[in-house]
């Protein structure tokens, strides 16, 4: 069993600060539930990003606010990247 490092962790996000994994993606969000929007993922990512946000979120948040963060920041990270093959991909029929 591994242990527990008391050291907190920090992330490099798109900014010039450093957070930590929680303050960067388990803290409060803009995002309200709406409607019964459905997605799957694997039961292993489930399991795994439930206990995330249960012990590093505290249970503060939800799952579907904390998804919200990650494709958040995957989104400003990846925007270009995502954009430029888009455009590759995507041609106008006229």
């Amino acid at each position: 069993m591994k242990k527990a490092s008391k050291k907190r962790k920090k992330v490099v996000t798109g900014n010039s600060s450093t957070t930590t994994y929680g303050q960067e993606f388990l803290e409060a969000t803009k995002i309200q539930k709406r409607g019964d929007k459905s997605i799957y993922i694997r039961k292993e990512y489930h399991e795994r990003l439930s206990r995330i946000a249960q012990v590093i979120g505290n249970d503060k948040i939800p799952l579907y606010a904390y998804l919200d963060n990650i494709l958040e920041h995957h989104f400003e990270l990846f925007e270009k990247a995502i954009t430029d093959d888009y455009n590759e991909k995507f041609k106008p029929l006229f």
